[in-house]
């Protein structure tokens, strides 16, 4: 028996997973470009969360796409309050805000003492109020979710 050139039902299903699979890669890199493009326009700092937006595919069938960056599931979840967060990484932040006048890539340790009570004071707060998620990554998802499914059933439908 063939299908469409390829011989007996199991080259049929593997033809078929692999036509899914490609599919699915490419509706990912439109959800990538989305969230990127999102990011982008969301963004209040140096847009490195938007460039480090990637996808992978995990297994057959499912593909994920997010951000390896140590601070994209606060930036999306949000923090919850009650501990402090790394002062070393609020330096580069206040710099470029302009709160502190030393440079972004010193240590929390070697900054002038006025500087360390700014950042002092703005990681207290978040220690104190935690952050708010912003839900860039979901938002965007929800927003898109019937382009994907279009995208997906076009490309399967060109197979």
């Amino acid at each position: 028996m063939q299908y469409n050139g390829v011989n007996g039902v199991d080259g049929f299903i593997k033809k078929v997973k692999m036509d899914a699979n490609r599919a699915l890669l490419y509706c990912a890199e439109y959800l990538q470009g989305k969230i990127r493009e999102q990011l982008s326009i969301d963004s209040y700092d140096t847009g490195n969360l938007a460039r480090s937006v990637t996808y992978r595919q995990v297994e057959d069938g499912v593909v994920e796409v997010g951000s390896a960056l140590e601070y994209a599931p606060v930036r999306e979840y949000g923090r919850k309050p009650g501990r402090f967060p790394n002062l070393d990484a609020l330096v580069g932040w206040t710099a470029r805000k302009g709160m502190i006048t030393g440079g972004a890539t010193q240590k929390y340790n070697n900054l002038h003492y006025k500087d360390k009570g700014v950042v002092f004071l703005v990681a207290r707060a978040i220690a104190i109020r935690g952050i708010k998620g912003k839900h860039t990554f979901w938002n965007v998802y929800v927003q898109e979710q019937e382009n994907i499914i279009k995208l997906f059933n076009d490309l399967m439908a060109k197979q």
